[in-house]
């Protein structure tokens, strides 16, 4: 990742973070919109994907697909384990 990105990556995993809170009280076509194009906006910044965003992107993929609140709380949880990794590599510079 280049220099400068993990702040950004960090905004967009809150971003995220506060649609999927939505998403985990009722299903909402506009944050499940919301939340897919944070994951694309995420994908961006990685040259490989870590694990964790690959399960994001799948738990947020599946969310929208089956437009099933449950899987919300599933890809929060992700979501926090790459933003711990993020926030980790932050703290190590």
């Amino acid at each position: 990742m280049a220099p400068g990105t993990h702040e950004r990556i960090l905004d967009t995993l809150s971003d995220l973070d506060a649609r999927l809170a939505g998403l985990q009280v009722g299903y909402s076509e506009p944050n499940a919109r919301a939340a897919e194009e944070h994951v694309a906006t995420l994908g961006e910044f990685f040259e490989s994907e870590p694990e964790a965003f690959a399960a994001l992107r799948e738990s947020v993929e599946r969310l929208v697909e089956t437009e099933d609140s449950t899987h919300a709380a599933e890809a929060k949880e992700h979501a926090d384990e790459l933003k711990r990794q993020i926030q980790a590599q932050v703290d190590g510079e």
